[in-house]
């Protein structure tokens, strides 16, 4: 059985049996395009390099950002 790979990226609109050819619908990590080989075969997405050498909260690194809006209204 051939398998082509989803170099059209992922389409989650659709059960997993009635995909359009070359797509997928579960992708984490890669690209239709392999740098090393300059090539479409499929390659994984780069990694990233850390901004700063040291932690923000010590020995813990930070798991999750969340932003949390609130209203204050001063009392009159």
């Amino acid at each position: 059985m051939r398998v082509p790979f989803p170099d059209q990226g992922k389409n989650d609109g659709l059960p997993s049996q009635d995909q359009p050819v070359h797509t997928s619908f579960s992708l984490q990590n890669v690209r239709p395009f392999d740098i090393t080989s300059e090539r479409i075969r499929g390659g994984q997405r780069p990694g990233t390099v850390l901004a700063y050498t040291t932690r923000i909260v010590g020995d813990f690194p930070i798991i999750a950002m969340a932003e949390i809006v609130t209203t204050y209204i001063e009392p009159e």
